[in-house]
């Protein structure tokens, strides 16, 4: 609850201008968006709903396979290995997250992608790796498209 604590929430949901911008786009646009991806640091993984519960989604299927395929090609290109599941399962069950919000808003496809590394660097990624990272994490996007595209109602 404090401001200066890397989990603060806010003083009340969609309280921060950047969130209410987005929150406002999903909302208005939620028809025409099929997917919705948030990236953070750091844990090396890709994850879907649920975090704020134990339980499974109803596209479990479609959205299991979508992240297979995109950490598989995320570790082609430099070795990294990503771990992929449900949030709640595998990392901390968790509320307030934005991928659980656009998932229950309509939003039928939502990942979030806990970026390199598994906590040596922590928040503070050194230069030389932002790079390699952007790379392997826009394949690992360009793969969840396709599939979602070509696979997903």
């Amino acid at each position: 609850m404090h401001p200066c604590d890397d989990t603060y929430c806010g003083p009340f949901p969609e309280s921060e201008p950047e969130v209410k911008a987005v929150a406002n786009f999903l909302r208005k646009h939620k028809k025409h968006i099929r997917a919705y991806l948030s990236f953070h640091a750091y844990a090396q993984m890709l994850l879907y709903p649920y975090s704020y519960k134990y339980a499974t989604i109803p596209n479990f299927s479609c959205v299991e396979s979508a992240a297979y395929k995109a950490v598989n090609a995320l570790q082609s290109v430099y070795g990294v290995q990503y771990r992929y599941g449900p949030a709640s399962s595998t990392l901390y069950v968790s509320s307030g997250s934005s991928m659980d919000w656009a998932y229950k808003n309509g939003i039928p496809y939502t990942f979030a992608f806990e970026l390199r590394d598994t906590g040596h660097f922590g928040f503070l990624l050194p230069e030389m790796l932002i790079k390699p990272t952007c790379t392997e994490t826009m394949l690992a996007v360009k793969n969840i498209t396709m599939h979602l595209l070509k696979k997903c109602p």
